[in-house]
């Protein structure tokens, strides 16, 4: 700015311009620096529109970022799915450090700027009053002195006028000696004040160019510094200002930077191949190859009443029963594979744990995993017994903690109370053994999930056992009505009618064949009630029961499947012959399950 003409011309303006000249030059200096404060609310207006900018954007990622995050978390396990979910957390990073943009530019500039803007409107104001006073000075002195050159203007004429009428006065012999002396002190007093007002201007004088001297070399170019220091200082200010506009965009950068490179490291791992076998993993059945599909022969049967037990047994071996065909299974009558899982899970989930531990076990793991297939099934059991060995674990740490605790208050009592601890062991046992127990029970519900994988696919048929041809209409209807309580509730279609019916005529000649062929070990009482005989197992080890609804069994022991394991590891079996406990539950662990046909 030393360059600039107003500086230069306001330092140079000693004696050599007028008063007008400099007046305007002032001006153009006052207009200079009140545009400079408007330059710095400019830049502040900027600042803030800025803010407004970064805020806005910011809230936008922040709205984009919610709009498209998944609320399911079905999907969280593909590759694809997990970087997109980091990408967009990684987006919000980066809005985050948008807002602390915005918050550096508040704190760091529309402060300071807001401060200095009232500073230096005060200090212009401040400069501009001393220059104004500093002229009005000036103006007065030489008021002062303009005043005393009239007088002494005045003065000098009036002087001579008296000097003038002393000399005719002399001159003239008419007048008397004593008007003549009035006339010569008259001309000497008027000469004596023309004396005192040439002395007064030439003081007035002398003090108007002494300050107006001063004025333009020493008072006014120093007011001009100033202001010129000040305008010089607001423009430091600007290029700081600016500077920190730029830091505090900068400082964000290695933080975007990061939020960058995160998101492309999680592009990167995206890998189609691993959400193929997540896909795999995750809806894997465990089912194995549908068996082929039996010969249907449909040749019109026999005669009933020409029929004999060996015909019937014959047809039996070649796989029909006249109305309904049979090769190891229902053929055409075969249950689809949702009619199975009825069949599977329609009695009451959780009863067994109810009826033999009570109500301390929980029915939804039970139910849940009886929804899923065996694969399905094992996975979820490992999940289970993986969070219940992990719970043991940390019951038993917090035992032996208890232990050495209570032998340290026996020692020493005055340090605790050896009988708050030991009902606080007396927990940790409780709950180890129900975690023991339910470990167990997750075992063996992963080891009866485990005998069920490779399974066809289309093994659905579900045969009946009956004790007698005599009710064998009863076992039907009983059959319908066990089949009616496994579905879901929903209207039968004629096929699944063809079933029951089917599977009514199954279950005659399933009874001729307990009647005729004793190499199956099975046995029946006509006491016993109608109950549809999924099989037969034989026990791998003895098991001892004890609690009620279980029965003891012993290894190598024949047994009958009433009930399948929905997923609580227990089995409900009867005896061939009756006894006293002859039907209850056992693990399922203990147990290799032969079913009936494709069951």
């Amino acid at each position: 700015l030393v360059s600039f003409g107003p500086w230069r011309i306001a330092r140079c303006c000693c004696f050599l311009i007028w008063h007008a000249k400099v007046k305007d030059q002032t001006d153009v200096v006052s207009v200079h620096t009140l545009k400079g404060i408007e330059f710095l609310e400019k830049c502040s207006a900027y600042v803030k529109d800025r803010c407004v900018v970064e805020q806005q954007y910011a809230s936008s990622l922040r709205n984009l970022v919610k709009k498209h995050q998944s609320k399911k978390k079905d999907d969280d396990h593909f590759t694809s799915n997990i970087a997109f979910r980091e990408i967009l957390n990684e987006l919000n990073d980066l809005a985050g450090q948008h807002e602390v943009m915005v918050e550096g530019f508040q704190d760091r500039v529309l402060t300071e700027i807001t401060r200095l803007v009232k500073e230096f409107k005060e200090q212009r104001k401040r400069l501009l009053a001393e220059v104004d006073r500093l002229e009005q000075n000036r103006v007065s002195a030489i008021e002062s002195m303009k005043k005393a050159k009239k007088e002494y203007e005045k003065a000098c004429r009036e002087a001579e006028l008296s000097d003038s009428k002393y000399k005719k006065a002399d001159a003239d012999i008419n007048l008397s000696r004593a008007e003549v002396e009035k006339a010569r002190s008259n001309s000497i007093a008027r000469t004596q004040q023309a004396e005192s007002a040439k002395s007064t201007y030439a003081s007035e004088l002398g003090k108007t160019n002494d300050y107006q001297r001063q004025f333009y070399s020493e008072l006014l170019p120093n007011v001009l510094q100033k202001l010129q220091e000040m305008d010089e200082d607001r423009i430091g200010q600007v290029r700081r200002l600016f500077c920190v506009c730029v830091e505090v965009e900068s400082s964000v950068i290695p933080i975007v930077q990061r939020c960058f490179d995160g998101m492309l490291q999680e592009a990167n791992k995206v890998d189609p191949a691993a959400d193929s076998l997540t896909l795999v993993d995750r809806y894997r059945s465990g089912y194995g190859l549908p068996e082929e599909f039996p010969f249907v022969d449909l040749n019109p049967p026999a005669p009933a009443a020409s029929a004999t037990v060996g015909e019937v047994q014959n047809g039996l071996s070649n796989g029909t029963d006249g109305a309904c065909p049979r090769t190891n299974s229902l053929g055409s009558c075969r249950l689809d594979s949702k009619q199975l899982h009825r069949a599977y899970s329609g009695r009451k989930k959780g009863g067994t744990l109810r009826r033999i531990f009570g109500n301390k076990w929980s029915e939804d793991h039970a139910k849940e995993f009886a929804d899923l297939p065996p694969s399905q099934q094992c996975k979820q059991v490992e999940e289970q017994m993986f969070r219940c060995e992990k719970t043991i674990e940390k019951t038993q740490a917090e035992k032996q903690g208890l232990l050495k605790m209570k032998g340290l208050y026996a020692a020493n009592p005055s340090y605790g109370d050896p009988v708050v601890v030991a009902g606080q062991l007396e927990r940790c046992e409780n709950e180890l053994k129900v975690a023991a127990t339910e470990l167990q029970r997750l075992k063996a519900l992963h080891a009866e999930a485990t005998s069920r994988l490779n399974m066809p696919i289309n093994a659905t048929s579900v045969p009946f056992v009956n004790t007698s041809a005599s009710k064998h209409t009863k076992r039907s209807s009983v059959s319908d009505e066990s089949l009616s309580r496994n579905s879901d509730a929903s209207p039968r279609n004629s096929s699944s009618q063809d079933v029951h019916s089917c599977l009514a005529s199954e279950s005659s000649f399933r009874n001729v064949d307990s009647d005729c062929d004793s190499a199956n070990n099975v046995y029946y009482n006509n006491d016993m009630d109608d109950t549809m005989i999924l099989g037969k197992a034989t026990a791998l080890y003895d098991f001892a029961g004890g609690s009620e609804g279980m029965i003891s069994i012993r290894q190598s022991e024949q047994l009958l499947i009433l009930e399948v394991d929905t997923g609580d590891g227990w089995t409900k079996v009867r005896r061939t012959k009756p006894c006293p406990d002859y039907e209850g539950f056992v693990p399922s662990s203990y147990l290799k399950l032969e079913f009936y046909g494709d069951t």
